[in-house]
């Protein structure tokens, strides 16, 4: 990939993703305000957290912000899937 095609794309999934409201949900939390959110708990891989941490680290989000996109990436293929393999089931 060119250095352009790399800062065309930098825009384009900045302009898509940057604006989600996210970072707001990570402040009031953070400040103790009564949010719409539940705690999620599983237990994992130590391994598995510290490359989590990296990886947030790096990209400079949440570790709360990276588990919501994963998870909710994760149902929505399980969905497209339950619904290409059990069509006309109610999910």
């Amino acid at each position: 990939m060119t250095q352009k095609n790399e800062y065309l794309a930098y825009k384009v999934l900045e302009k898509k993703y940057g604006d989600r409201g996210y970072d707001l949900i990570d402040y009031a939390i953070e400040k103790g305000e009564d949010v719409p959110v539940r705690n999620m708990c599983a237990k994992v891989h130590p391994a598995l957290i510290e490359r989590a941490d990296n990886v947030c680290e790096i990209l400079g989000i949440s570790k709360r912000r990276f588990i919501e996109s994963a998870v909710a990436t994760a149902i929505h293929e399980a969905e497209d899937l339950l619904s290409e393999h059990f069509p006309g089931d109610q999910q």
